[in-house]
C-alpha cells in the first residue's frame, strides 16, 4: 500500500511537499511529470517487485507501457495478481517485475476498464493512469472503499489534482482542505486533457447473491469463502500480525490469517494486538485473553496495549485530524484511538501488516444501537439494509483504518471480509439465520451437543438458556437477567460465522468454546466510550456535547465554515 498524488495545476517541488504530507510509507518517492500531467507515488514496501533501474531510496513506480503512453500509480494490493500473472503470460504479455503493480498495467493494456468490473479481482486500490492514447487522465478506486482518494477540480485554472489523502492538498495554499471531493468507492473519474472535461461512471457495484441454503451449507460457504481471502491477504515480504478483540469476528479472522502462514519459513511469530483504556475493567481484554488461550497450540502472542484516558483526550485534535472525516459523526470517532495506539506499537514491533475482522457487522447486520445509529436489529438484518451498510463502510470504518493505521505506522490493513466474492455471499444470507429464533436455538444447541469438548460456565449458560426459551416456546426465560438476554440475542446476530467457525475448529487446534464470544463494539468493550464526560468537561469552549466538540475540531482542522452538515 502506498500513497499517489499527482495530475494537473502543480509542479514537481509542490507535488513533493504534498507527497511528504501524505504519510503513507517510508520507502522512498518518486515523480515523473508526462506534459502537464504529474504522477507521483510514496511507497510502502510489503511485497518486493525486483523492478530493474530504480534508485535507491525512491519508489518503484508509476509503471509505464513499452510504448510509453500508458502510466500507472497505484495505491494498494491486488492480493491475487499470480493469478493474473499466469493468465496474461499465457496470453503472450511479458513482464520486467515480479510484483502486481505490473499486473495491474497489463491488465488495463489489454482490457481496459473491464477488468475491474469482475469480483475475481481481490484487491483494495486507488489508482491513476495517464492514457495519452485516449487524451484522458484517470482516477478510480475500490468498492467498498478500502483506500481513500481525493480530488481537486477547478476547470477555471485548469487545475485537476489527486491524492490518496486530503492532508496531501494541505501544502497548497490554492486549495482549501474543505474543497476537494472524495471519489465515491467504485467509481471511475476521466479527465479530457483537451476539454478538460470531467465525466464519471461506476465500474463496480456489489451484486448480492440470494441464497435458499440450509444453515450448514452457508456456513461450509462462508468457511470456503474466508479461508480464500484470508490466504490472499497474507501476501507480501513482511510480517503479518492480528487484532483480537474476543469476539468471533477478529477470532476467525486471526485463525485463517494465521492457517495460511507457514511460521517455520518466516521470521517472525504470531501476534495479535488488543487496545483498552488504561485502568478500565476492559471486556476486550478480557475476551481477547480467552480467545488467545484457543491459539496457545501455535504460540501465539496476545499484546494488550493500554493508553490512559488522560493521553486520548489530550490527543483528540491530532486524531480527528488523521482520520479527514470533514462530516464528522460521535459514533465514527471513539473507535478511531484504538488504530491510533495499535499502529505505532505495531510498526515498533516489526510488523507492517496487520488483519481484522472489519466488515462483518456490516455484511449481517449486527450494530449495536448507539448515538447516531438508531436503526434497530430487525431493521438491520433486512437484505436492503445491509447492502446501504456495506456501500457506506467507506465513511468511517475504511477510513480509519487505512489513513490512521498507515499515518501512525506506517501499517497496512487488510480485512479478509471484504473481499468482494464473500461480501457477494454474505449479503445474500437468508435474514432468518440472523437473529435468535426457536429453530435457531434448536441448531444451536445440536451444534454445541455435537462440538463441544467440555464444559465451561458460559456454554452451561447457553445451554440452560436455550432450553428454556424452547420450553417457552420462544418466550424469553424470566430467570436471566437484562444483560444475558442481550448476550445471547447478540450471539445469534453472526450464527453463520458460528457454523464457518466450526469447520476451523474440525480442522484444527482451535477449540469449539471460542466461537460462542458475544462481543461489544471496540468503543465500549475497550473504555473509550467511557470518557464521554471527561471530554465535554474538558472542552466545554468547543461545545456542550461531544457530537458538537467533535464538530468544531473538524471545522478548525479541514477549513469549513458555518456549521458541518
Amino acid at each position: 500500500m502506498c500513497g499517489i498524488f499527482g495530475g494537473i495545476g502543480v509542479d514537481e517541488d509542490g507535488a513533493l511537499r504534498c507527497l511528504e504530507n501524505i504519510r503513507r510509507g517510508e520507502d522512498g518517492i518518486r515523480i515523473e511529470r508526462y506534459d502537464d500531467v504529474l504522477l507521483g507515488s510514496r511507497r510502502h514496501l510489503v511485497k518486493h517487485s525486483d523492478k530493474k533501474n530504480v534508485p535507491a531510496g525512491q519508489s518503484d513506480q508509476p509503471y509505464v507501457s513499452e510504448d510509453k503512453r500508458v502510466a500507472l500509480v497505484f495505491n494498494g494490493e491486488l492480493y491475487n495478481f499470480k493469478c493474473f500473472r499466469a493468465r496474461l503470460a499465457d496470453q503472450g504479455a511479458e513482464f520486467e517485475s515480479v510484483g502486481d503493480t505490473e499486473v495491474m498495467l497489463r491488465l488495463y493494456e489489454r482490457e481496459g476498464w473491464e477488468f475491474l468490473r469482475s469480483n475475481e479481482i481481490d484487491s483494495l486500490f486507488s489508482l491513476a493512469v495517464l492514457d495519452l492514447n485516449q487524451g484522458k487522465l484517470f482516477i478510480t478506486r475500490d468498492w467498498p472503499g478500502r483506500i481513500p482518494l481525493f480530488y481537486f477540480y477547478d476547470p477555471a485554472s485548469r487545475t485537476f489534482l489527486f491524492s490518496s489523502e486530503l492532508k496531501g492538498f494541505r501544502p497548497l495554499d490554492e486549495v482549501r482542505l474543505s474543497e476537494p471531493v472524495e471519489l465515491p468507492p467504485g467509481q471511475l473519474a476521466a479527465l479530457n486533457l483537451e476539454t478538460f472535461e470531467l465525466t464519471f461512471e461506476t465500474l463496480y457495484r456489489p451484486n448480492p447473491i440470494r441464497t435458499t441454503d440450509p444453515l450448514d451449507k452457508v456456513g461450509e460457504e462462508f468457511h470456503r469463502l474466508l479461508h480464500q481471502s484470508a490466504r490472499h491477504r497474507t501476501m507480501g515480504d513482511v510480517p503479518i500480525c492480528t487484532m483480537l478483540s474476543g469476539g468471533i469476528d477478529s477470532l476467525l479472522t486471526t485463525y485463517y490469517v494465521l492457517a495460511n502462514i507457514d511460521f517455520g519459513a518466516v521470521d517472525f511469530a504470531p501476534t495479535s494486538y488488543v487496545f483498552a483504556i488504561d485502568n478500565y475493567v476492559s471486556e476486550d481484554i478480557l475476551r481477547a485473553r480467552a480467545a488467545a488461550e484457543g491459539f496457545s497450540e501455535i504460540g501465539l502472542e496476545l499484546k494488550e496495549i493500554r493508553v490512559p484516558g488522560e493521553t486520548v483526550i489530550d490527543d483528540i485534535f491530532d486524531i480527528i485530524d488523521t482520520f479527514e472525516m470533514r462530516r464528522i459523526k460521535a459514533l465514527s470517532v471513539y473507535p478511531l484511538p484504538i488504530y491510533y495506539y495499535l499502529a505505532p506499537e505495531m510498526r515498533a514491533d516489526g510488523f507492517k501488516v496487520t488483519i481484522g475482522g472489519h466488515g462483518a457487522d456490516e455484511l449481517l447486520g449486527a450494530y449495536d444501537t448507539w448515538k447516531e445509529l438508531s436503526t434497530p436489529h430487525a431493521t438491520q438484518i433486512r437484505y436492503r439494509s445491509r447492502l446501504a451498510f456495506i456501500n457506506s463502510i467507506y465513511e468511517n470504518m475504511m477510513r480509519r483504518a487505512s489513513i490512521i493505521f498507515m499515518n501512525k505506522g506506517p501499517i497496512e490493513a487488510r480485512f479478509p471480509f471484504l473481499n468482494t466474492q464473500l461480501c457477494d455471499y454474505a449479503l445474500g444470507i437468508d435474514t432468518k439465520w440472523l437473529s435468535l429464533s426457536e429453530e435457531n436455538a434448536e441448531y444451536m444447541l445440536n451444534l454445541i451437543a455435537r462440538k463441544a469438548d467440555g464444559e465451561t460456565p458460559w456454554l452451561a449458560t447457553i445451554k440452560d438458556y436455550l432450553t428454556g426459551y424452547l420450553d417457552l416456546s420462544g418466550r424469553l426465560p424470566e430467570e436471566f437477567d437484562d444483560h444475558t438476554h442481550q448476550e445471547m440475542e447478540k450471539l445469534f446476530w453472526k450464527l453463520p460465522l458460528i457454523v464457518a467457525g466450526t469447520h476451523a475448529v474440525d480442522e484444527s487446534f482451535l477449540p469449539f468454546y471460542t466461537l460462542l464470544q458475544p462481543k461489544l463494539r471496540g468503543q465500549h468493550g475497550s473504555g473509550l466510550t467511557s470518557l464521554e464526560q471527561d471530554i465535554v468537561d474538558r472542552y466545554p469552549d468547543l461545545g456542550s456535547t461531544d457530537a458538537a466538540i467533535f464538530e468544531s475540531i473538524a471545522r478548525d482542522k479541514f477549513q469549513l465554515l458555518g456549521k458541518v452538515g
